[in-house]
């Protein structure tokens, strides 16, 4: 691979021929296929690479450094413009081929004639311009040789990229390898002859010629067998691929595309202009061997867009799996590059060497914060968010365009080396902090606006079709809870009452939305509750759009309870109103039950689960220990079971004026068959918080600590008109605490990632509860 080759595609492998690839299909056989795809490509794209580097250690060798520059400012030219004049067609084709059955072949030899037209244009423009803009290519080739050379060669790099794509999201690797073999093998070839002849730009004739070929034998395969055959075993999972959707799709797509193109191809242009054609040809071998490093990414990226395709609500998990399997690859090659520059780069020439170490350091460390980058733009192209499609390669190109312009006269090619690890290091670093679990207050407050607001503008179309044409013109209202990942805001007409629009586009808020949407259904549904159905809000649309899934309710009168909690006038109105409301769910919908694995799976050890994950390692078994204590005490008890709302605080319990309850909200934990005193032990817990500003680790320990506190008549009375066996101040108070942090837990990671959360909520309960347990008063 080269400066002048593009990011190969290696797409991702379908059934592995049977013979001297058994071993190899056996052990990718064994992986998910996103990730068995990505490794191939990865294979593949390694295969190229060393191949690659073995045709410039040749032209390298037979051709002088000033000619090896000015042809590979050529081909870099060449493959910039065929990039752009394709119009990003590359990635809507990975995107919808999958997804458009019969229409495949179609829609790519669309793709083709749109991208080899608009190649042939842009390259004709460049070549008769060339002389304002690349007096040195003129020179070197000639006005008429150069003007053909773009208008053959740019179509058809098109093509040749484009075709990459469409193989990777019909799920043929087995073909790339054999492609790419073959393609750096005729380079090799037609070089040798280039130069025995002494053909006038034989590097750049030998490159194109290989092109060609390849360019013919696949599509002649890829148009008359594997398109119709994938057409006809998707067209059961086809949907309607509109021109409209792809145009939406290649619009901000392009546009991000456009910049990051410019820096990988056009840099050379640059080092020609500000340094000369020795020092592009120093910087053609450096990138050669970083761009294999970009390649990894790139390569399992465009894998997990193509698996992806059909599953947007398991990105981000895909994700991360793609971001940790490319940094165990490319770390350890980075860390051998970085210590080995000058022995590497000394195989090409000493010229080399001298001139390309520290950009050769400095770049393949950029390849580090580009698996972040790269990791996020391929999670965007599936989630089809446009902001960060742009945002994210613009920014990176922007810093190593301007960066590089500004310090080569000072630096040399170290220059560009530093500008691609500053540009990544910069936006990955952004990315982090933006994406972070949790942040100091100060910084996460500002985050969490911008992604909330980010979040909004992609649900609001959605949400506004859910409230109805012949509504009056709805509005978005105060915002009134949320995080980075979620948002809850009033939407309506103006003046009217309108309703809650809620939203999320993270995996575990997503996950508590449609939980919290099919309870609502299911309580309006259960004829048991009669009139207290009225409490509870209803559904008024939902559904998913981007990887966000969002949800209109009914929205109730009333204020969040803690007012009326911190009011001295109506604390006991409210706190009276709000147990006796939580009492008659309870009495309409609970029996006895004997308590067994089923129970104890969700009661205890779920989220236990959740509380161990979010522990240093050093307090796990204590975790554990108490767990297994939980499970003794309660095991083979006959309880109560019915209607819980399992996040029953005072914010969550709505109020009049007089501190009477008049709804109930935020059903995302709600269990039908549920513990129902932990509803009441949750509220009286985080009643106290919210009044004294206790936190909730301190609240169970002392509770722990004293026999009979001043509600457990309260307790005892709920259950025993429940009609079950009861249980004590400790066992409730541990299995109120369980459930209030696991759900907390599962419900954001905001709370695992802040460390005095997880220190004074946890960690404390962990390590002092079983001593405490042992005692007279925790008997």
């Amino acid at each position: 691979m080269t400066t002048a080759e593009r990011e190969r595609v290696a797409p991702s492998p379908g059934p592995v021929a049977k013979g001297g690839g058994g071993q190899l299909s056996a052990l990718l056989g064994r992986l998910a296929p996103a990730h068995r795809d990505g490794l191939a490509l990865v294979l593949s794209s390694a295969l190229t690479s060393a191949v690659g580097l073995l045709y410039w250690v040749v032209a390298a060798r037979l051709f002088a450094p000033e000619e090896l520059g000015v042809n590979s400012v050529a081909l870099n030219t060449m493959m910039l413009l065929g990039s752009i004049a394709q119009l990003n067609l590359t990635y809507a084709l990975l995107r919808f081929v999958p997804v458009a059955g019969r229409a495949a072949r179609r829609l790519v030899l669309g793709g083709y004639l749109v991208g080899a037209f608009a190649a042939a244009l842009v390259g004709g423009v460049f070549a008769l311009g060339a002389r304002l803009w690349a007096p040195e290519l003129i020179e070197a080739f000639g006005h008429g040789p150069l003007l053909a050379f773009f208008l053959l060669a740019t179509p058809l790099q098109s093509v040749f990229v484009m075709q990459d794509f469409v193989l990777t999201g019909i799920r043929k690797a087995t073909v790339v390898p054999a492609e790419n073999f073959t393609f750096s093998l005729l380079k090799i070839g037609l070089l040798a002859v280039a130069a025995v002849a002494v053909v006038p730009g034989g590097i750049a004739i030998s490159w194109v010629a290989s092109i060609a070929v390849i360019v013919v034998a696949i599509n002649a395969w890829l148009l008359l067998r594997a398109l119709p055959a994938h057409g006809r075993a998707t067209a059961d999972r086809a949907l309607p691929i509109t021109l409209g959707a792809v145009a939406r799709f290649v619009r901000a797509d392009y546009a991000g595309a456009v910049f990051w193109q410019t820096a990988m191809f056009g840099l050379p242009v640059f080092v020609l202009a500000r340094l000369g054609p020795e020092e592009a040809a120093a910087y053609t071998i450096v990138w050669t061997m970083v761009q294999a490093l970009y390649n990894v990414s790139s390569g399992m990226g465009q894998s997990m867009v193509a698996h992806s395709a059909t599953d947007v609500g398991g990105i981000e998990e895909a994700r991360r799996a793609m971001a940790k399997r490319a940094l165990t690859l490319v770390v350890p090659v980075v860390a051998v590059l970085v210590v080995a520059a000058p022995l590497v780069l000394s195989v090409f020439g000493e010229h080399y060497a001298e001139t390309g170490t520290v950009a050769l350091v400095l770049a393949a460390l950029s390849a580090i914060p580009n698996v972040i980058t790269a990791s996020t733009v391929s999670a965007a192209r599936v989630r089809q968010r446009m902001g960060v499609l742009f945002g994210v390669p613009a920014t990176v190109a922007l810093i190593v365009l301007v960066v590089s312009w500004l310090l080569m006269p000072i630096f040399g090619i170290a220059a560009v080396g530093f500008a691609w690890l500053l540009g990544q290091v910069v936006v990955a670093g952004g990315i982090l902090i933006a994406t972070a679990p949790w942040l100091p207050p100060l910084l996460g407050t500002r985050i969490d606006a911008v992604r909330s607001a980010a979040l909004l503008r992609r649900v609001l179309p959605l949400a506004e079709a859910h409230a109805g044409a012949g509504d009056a013109q709805w509005v978005l209202g105060e915002r009134m809870a949320g995080r980075s990942d979620s948002v809850v805001v009033g939407f309506g007409p103006l003046g009217g009452v309108g309703a809650l629009l809620k939203a999320s586009d993270s995996t575990k808020g997503r996950a508590q939305l449609r939980r919290q949407t099919e309870v609502l259904r299911m309580m309006h549904a259960d004829e048991r509750i009669g009139p207290w159905r009225a409490l509870v809000p209803s559904i008024v649309g939902q559904g998913d759009i981007g990887g966000s899934y969002c949800v209109l309710e009914s929205r109730l009168d009333g204020e969040g309870g803690g007012r009326a909690l911190v009011d001295p006038a109506r604390r006991r109105a409210f706190r009276s109103s709000a147990i006796t409301t939580i009492s008659e769910l309870h009495r309409c919908t609970s029996a006895p039950v004997r308590v067994g694995d089923a129970q104890l799976d969700v009661w205890v050890r779920r989220p236990m689960a959740e509380v161990v994950a979010a522990l240093p390692r050093g307090q796990r078994a204590a975790a554990r220990a108490l767990e297994e204590e939980i499970v003794a005490r309660i095991r083979g008890r006959r309880l109560a079971s019915g209607w819980t709302h399992g996040d029953y605080t005072p914010d969550n319990v709505l109020t009049d004026q007089e501190g009477r309850v008049v709804a109930v909200v935020d059903w995302c934990h709600a269990d039908e068959a549920g513990l129902p005193v932990l509803d009441l032990v949750c509220f009286l817990l985080t009643s106290e918080n919210l009044t004294h500003g206790t936190e909730l680790g301190a609240l169970v320990l002392d509770r722990l600590a004293d026999s009979r506190p001043t509600d457990h008549e309260l307790l005892a009375r709920s259950q025993r008109m429940l009609g079950g066996e009861l249980l004590g101040v400790a066992e409730l108070t541990l299995l109120g605490w369980l459930q209030h942090v696991g759900h907390n837990l599962e419900k954001s990671p905001h709370f695992a990632a802040n460390p005095v959360w997880t220190r004074r909520n946890l960690v404390t309960v962990v390590r002092e509860a079983p001593a405490l347990l042992k005692t007279p008063t925790g008997q």
